[in-house]
């Protein structure tokens, strides 16, 4: 993160579906394994977004029931390569998995870089000297969209060559992105726009709307205003319910603070320590918070994430900002009880200071 912008709010990861990136097979705790010829697999990623002219974002690899992260993974199995331009002013912002690959965005003149998510190795690179790209979401086959300070641009996802510019959307400001069924949702920032899938014409637009992206398993699609909660159904009428607290945001840069179940029909936010749970329709559920952090000093830097295959709420946090920033922790919940399953506390040895500023890609899940 650049030193002369840090962040007021922390927030959450950087795509549209709500899902963190997992990889499952049927033993669940595996014994660590050298990353450098082994699959990826039985776990999640980490990205971390760097710190700026200093460290280049970083993949990192979490493997279930170890008490520890495979820290810069990306860069074990590609020797000499950054996530990052030359200078490393450019940091890693968002990353999404489609079709077995890895997309990982930088903003501020950095790459766009295609590694895959069984090996990590680099399959592809996109450079443009003037960048500042959001995130990417795939539209079907190879065809996707990548926002970025200035639009909305189609994207090959196979030798990620950059297209035109979409007309239908203003050229403006752009975060999080969705594609559910026959529509793709678009955050700018005036408000969000419907578009649809097929031929990007536009279709409807909500300007209360500053925050999104989640999708419970009815087919909703979950927005915010930053006071209330927004479900947006599959005939694009929409539903608000209060929330108790506000959901934050940090710009159109940072990824969503909204993340949704795939067991149940629950969305959830979090707010300084506390992390709330809405089912949808019970406006009970929002009485209290659903997990309340404890450990202190604490501070969630990045995501709160629903990882799938688990049925888990996994938090990334530091212990606050400068020196404190390279002591971070892993909290992992049930995001059923709400009981902490793991939790590790990494980095602070006065060496592994790129270990800070660590946040959750909000990936779709790879099968």
């Amino acid at each position: 993160m650049k030193q002369f912008n840090i962040r007021q709010l922390l927030f959450a990861a950087l795509i549209v579906t709500t899902s963190l990136y997992s990889c499952k097979k049927d033993n669940v705790d595996s014994p660590e394994i050298d990353p450098s010829g082994a699959k990826y697999d039985n776990g999640f990623f980490v990205i971390g977004e760097g710190s700026y002219a200093r460290n280049a974002g970083a993949i990192n690899f979490y493997r279930y029931g170890d008490d520890t992260l495979s820290i810069r993974a990306y860069e074990k199995e590609n020797p000499g390569k950054i996530l990052a331009n030359n200078s490393q002013s450019s940091t890693l912002q968002f990353a999404s998995v489609i079709n077995n690959s890895i997309y990982l965005i930088s903003k501020m003149n950095g790459p766009i870089v295609k590694v895959s998510a069984s090996t990590l190795k680099e399959e592809a690179r996109y450079v443009q000297e003037t960048s500042n790209w959001r995130s990417i979401i795939q539209v079907d086959g190879n065809r996707g969209l990548l926002s970025a300070g200035d639009g909305v641009y189609q994207i090959d996802l196979n030798n990620l060559a950059i297209q035109n510019k979409l007309i239908n959307v203003s050229a403006l400001n752009t975060g999080d992105m969705l594609k559910n069924g026959d529509y793709v949702y678009v955050l700018q920032s005036n408000g969000a726009k419907i578009l649809s899938a097929s031929n990007y014409s536009f279709v409807k637009s909500f300007s209360n709307l500053s925050r999104g992206f989640a999708e419970t398993p009815n087919g909703k699609v979950w927005a915010s205003t930053g006071s209330r909660l927004i479900a947006i159904d599959s005939k694009l009428d929409t539903v608000g319910v209060a929330i108790p607290v506000s959901l934050g945001s940090s710009g159109l840069d940072a990824p969503t603070r909204i993340t949704a179940s795939t067991k149940e029909n629950a969305v959830f936010y979090h707010s300084g320590k506390s992390i709330y749970k809405y089912i949808d329709g019970n406006v009970s559920t929002l009485a209290k918070p659903f997990i309340t952090i404890t450990e202190d000093p604490f501070m969630v830097y990045g995501a709160i994430r629903y990882d799938r295959n688990k049925d888990y709420i996994v938090v990334n946090g530091i212990q606050g900002y400068g020196a404190a920033s390279t002591v971070n922790y892993l909290l992992i919940y049930n995001a059923s009880t709400g009981a902490l399953v793991k939790k590790i506390k990494y980095g602070g040895d006065g060496v592994t200071v790129d270990f800070s500023k660590i946040f959750f890609p909000d990936l779709t899940v790879f099968h």
